[in-house]
């Protein structure tokens, strides 16, 4: 099983090799990453490329500042007799979850998730960090 880095940069020439060749393609494309802050609630999505998928037990939500893990809500999946991993529930297609985040918008959330191709690849955990300001919402690495 072949994995890749999910870094959103090419730190090096590792990197560079496995992301020229169209068959692997970035994980940025593969699991397509956006969020919104409505009220108290933060509202996360996937668009995943087709013959892909993410992991629902690799799926965490941190608080950065208060060193606490978030509960989000998940719609059902579907289950995966998976290779490596055995019977595991997984999104195909698209996923959205919610993050009640309270009344304080100062905050810094990371998200990691990890998903696979049918192929038989899979990426290493993909770490998003959501800067969350009473000015609006930023997406980083």
């Amino acid at each position: 099983m072949l994995t890749i880095s999910a870094n959103n940069k090419f730190n090096n020439d590792t990197d560079r090799l496995f992301f020229i060749d169209k068959e692997i393609p970035h994980p940025d494309e593969v699991f397509k990453f956006n969020a919104r802050v409505q009220g108290g609630k933060i509202y996360l999505r996937w668009d995943i490329k087709e013959g892909c998928y993410l992991y629902l037990d690799k799926f965490s939500f941190v608080d950065k500042k208060l060193n606490t893990k978030l509960d989000a809500s998940f719609p059902s999946g579907k289950i995966l007799e998976d290779e490596y991993f055995g019977r595991v529930e997984v999104f195909f297609d698209a996923l959205e979850v919610v993050l009640d985040i309270g009344k304080g918008f100062e905050k810094e959330i990371t998200a990691t998730y990890q998903g696979c191709n049918k192929k038989g690849y899979c990426y290493t955990p993909v770490k998003k960090i959501l800067f969350i300001k009473k000015s609006g919402l930023k997406i980083g690495i």
